[in-house]
């Protein structure tokens, strides 16, 4: 990063932000829209933080691997023959070309370029052609090891050398989204969406109470409450939680199966919203969670995964596979709806007649979420 583009980052005027929030104003557009608070974003908060980036059910089976970028980082989580859960840098010894892609089943990870092959524990088992390097043992060389662990069927991974470790971290969100019992449920679906718009105007989006009966009034608007019922509790480390009233996420704002055992003692119009720093947030009906994950790929476009869950036991119920449909074109439809008005978003602040607008008091999230944003990109260390 060059020497101007951090002094553009020291000066970057967040005053406005970081006021109380009746007297506070939105960010500068230039976080939203500048590679190189992007490349801020990931040394000081992505290569800092625990990150949620699957479920166990995808890598359920011994030989179960799954591999994917986050922040521009190949990763590779696999399940070795014992059953352990483990991630990798996906970059081979030898050129770093990456040496698995998508999701699938195998006992050997091989180098598609030079075949070096590695076992499920990123062991290097083969070097073709390397007899004669002087002072190379493959019994010695492994893949890059990535801390993970595996918190209610959530599988995360942290970049760092030595991070807080997972409980700790996430103790209090834990406490929060307990009651979903989220270890019993299941993956029923999973929703890719890439986006043109900046990473943070998704998040923002899923906790701004102020839009919902505007943009969403054909659609699940109508079956909220009333914003100002929204009791935002805010969190240390930017994080947050809310109960509020909403029917299940389908176009009659009908169940398709009834409560969750988890939540049998529940209102039949419970929901909950609950944001983990930087990019989780975990949402919930009486019938399913649907838990979004908000990945940047570059600084004016972003990918966000959709993990539909329900209970196990429902999955051996007549017609399933039809029911869920329902809920997956619902949430597709809700989607859209706010796709449209994020790619909005993402042009005008480009504008050179935008000016950071003032906070109203129903974006409290936003505003405590943004805050502690600043705070992890001013880290300097």
């Amino acid at each position: 990063m060059s020497e101007s583009a951090l002094l553009d980052m020291r000066h970057l005027d967040t005053r406005g932000v970081r006021q109380p929030i009746t007297s506070a104003s939105h960010a500068p557009g230039a976080i939203y829209s500048s590679e190189e608070i992007l490349a801020q974003e990931k040394k000081n908060i992505f290569m800092k933080e625990w990150l949620c980036v699957a479920r166990v059910e995808e890598v359920e089976k011994p030989g179960d691997y799954y591999a994917t970028r986050i922040i521009g980082e190949p990763v590779l989580i696999a399940r070795n023959q014992k059953g352990e859960i483990n991630a990798f840098a996906n970059v081979c010894l030898h050129r770093g070309v990456e040496i698995a892609s998508g999701c699938g089943n195998t006992e050997t990870f091989t180098c598609p370029y030079h075949a070096w092959a590695y076992d499920l524990d990123g062991k290097l088992a083969s070097a073709a052609f390397m007899r004669e390097s002087k002072d190379f043992d493959p019994k010695t060389s492994s893949l890059k090891k990535i801390h993970s662990g595996v918190w209610a069927g959530w599988i995360f991974l942290n970049f760092s050398a030595n991070p807080t470790p997972l409980a700790e971290a996430l103790s209090e969100f834990a406490s929060d989204v307990d009651l979903l019992k989220m270890e019993n449920l299941r993956l029923g679906s999973k929703i890719t969406l890439d986006l043109p718009t900046n990473w943070k105007f998704v998040v923002e989006n899923l906790m701004d109470v102020y839009h919902v009966r505007t943009l969403h009034y054909n659609s699940f608007g109508k079956h909220r409450g009333p914003p100002e019922n929204y009791p935002f509790h805010l969190r240390k480390n930017g994080g947050t939680c809310t109960r509020y009233e909403a029917r299940p996420m389908t176009p009659g704002g009908e169940t398709l199966f009834g409560k969750m055992p988890a939540l049998a003692n529940e209102p039949d119009n419970f929901a909950m919203s609950a944001h983990l720093a930087p990019n989780m947030q975990v949402i919930a009906r009486i019938d399913n969670v649907h838990p979004l994950v908000m990945w940047p790929v570059t600084a004016t476009t972003s990918r966000t995964y959709v993990y539909n869950l329900y209970p196990k036991e429902w999955f051996d119920l007549p017609n399933f596979a039809e029911r869920i449909d329902v809920y997956d074109k619902y949430m597709r439809l809700v989607l859209a709806e706010d796709t449209t008005m994020m790619n909005s978003l993402q042009n005008g602040i480009t504008s050179a007649n935008y000016e950071p607008g003032r906070f109203s008091t129903l974006e409290k999230g936003i505003h405590h979420v943004l805050n502690d944003y600043f705070r992890r990109l001013d880290q300097s260390a």
